[in-house]
């Protein structure tokens, strides 16, 4: 079976969330698929192809710099189309696959976020649509939960712009795949008969797994996360405003990681002689092996969060909202430990620090649950059996 995979970025190095499930799920395919690959790129050389040449017999890069993220902004205001589609939306890339459709006849078309969904595509190929998140939810909940006056009147009316069209791609598709429960059954409800497919995010256990011998710092935090990505700005602001200052008052010595690219101005502020605000790192398992406990402060997002399962795979206790847990049916006090309040969430991370027992459970069932649930080669097979009902219906 040929299948076209449409990307809006060239899928390696898989360094971010969207990254590593476009990256992974595209692995998994491959192991028993043709695979062909169209994909945006800033019109520079990509240098590091990986093995993406030998995953796909076909790799088209379509040249795309939009216009500022601000002027879009400003000119999705007087236009019918939200930010999200003019931001994607090309000719090039329109004109590329209907040529591709022509010579290669794919049995099917997986769309790699519903932004993508944006384009026509040929009539009688089945259309498969990857929900990372459901869109206009994500900016609907951050119009109600941060930001100036401006950001939150420009997200309301950009979330009932992109939900229009957001429903009408999906609904016009033979399948959704969606990272949560949560995220199927709020589609279900706006679609009816809508079917859809939980294909949650993964990890590669075997990647992350701790080396034998490490040094674990004493009473030290980890967060892991794109911190320009504002809703793990905004969980990031939370942790330092309102929980740190309680922790920090009963350990002065407690040191915490930040950890993720392109910080601004108001996460690097945060950088102190106990607060490492570290920038990108070419490799964030290090600080996840070295860390007493993973923290994952999120009050808005959705579907799967990878930085979960990979702090699992590592050997990190966790200490999470039930918001940034969400899609992962953990257990309370076994698999890791969720509050949401601010005094909740300094006492879980109290709770592990001092007790290095407990936190030891918590990382060997964590490692057990996302092996058993949450490897890529788990997840691939659930992926290969639903592209083909698609295709033999």
């Amino acid at each position: 079976m040929t299948v076209l995979v449409l990307s809006p970025f060239f899928p390696y190095p898989p360094k971010f969330g969207g990254g590593v499930r476009v990256y992974h799920l595209m692995r998994q395919l491959a192991r028993e698929h043709r695979l062909l690959l169209l994909c945006y790129h800033d019109g520079e050389a990509v240098r590091d192809r990986g093995d993406m040449d030998t995953l796909c017999e076909r790799v088209e890069g379509i040249p795309h710099k939009p216009s500022s993220k601000r002027l879009l902004q400003a000119r999705s205001l007087f236009s019918t189309r939200s930010f999200q589609e003019l931001n994607h939306f090309s000719v090039p890339m329109q004109t590329a696959i209907d040529r591709v459709c022509a010579e290669e006849n794919p049995d099917l078309i997986l769309v790699e976020f519903a932004q993508m969904g944006c384009f026509r595509f040929p009539e009688g190929i089945p259309l498969v649509i990857d929900e990372h998140n459901v869109e206009y939810d994500l900016i609907r909940r951050m119009a109600g939960d941060g930001g100036g006056a401006m950001r939150r009147i420009f997200n309301v009316v950009e979330a009932a712009k992109f939900k229009r069209r957001e429903l009408e791609w999906v609904g016009e598709a033979a399948l959704t795949l969606v990272t949560s429960d949560r995220d199927g059954d709020l589609l279900k409800s706006e679609v009816p008969g809508l079917e859809t497919a939980l294909i949650t995010n993964g990890v590669d256990c075997d990647d992350f797994a701790p080396p034998e011998e490490r040094e674990i710092e004493p009473d030290s935090l980890v967060f892991v996360g794109a911190t320009h990505y504002y809703p793990n700005e905004d969980g990031i602001h939370f942790f330092m405003r309102e929980v740190y200052p309680r922790l920090a008052a009963q350990r002065p010595g407690l040191k915490v990681y930040l950890v993720g690219g392109r910080p601004p101005p108001a996460v690097a502020q945060y950088a102190s002689a106990n607060v490492e605000v570290t920038g990108f790192v070419d490799d964030v398992r290090p600080y996840m092996w070295s860390s007493s406990v993973f923290i994952v402060p999120l009050r808005m997002g959705g579907g799967t969060r990878f930085k979960v399962v990979e702090a699992m795979a590592s050997g990190v206790p966790v200490v999470s909202t039930r918001l940034g847990a969400e899609g992962i049916p953990l257990e309370q006090g076994r698999h890791a430990l969720l509050a949401d309040r601010p005094e909740e969430f300094a006492s879980a991370v109290t709770e592990l620090l001092d007790d290095r027992g407990k936190a030891e459970r918590l990382k060997e069932e964590g490692l057990r649950f996302v092996r058993e649930h949450f490897d890529w080669s788990v997840i691939g097979d659930r992926l290969n059996r639903a592209v083909k009902r698609v295709v033999e219906r």
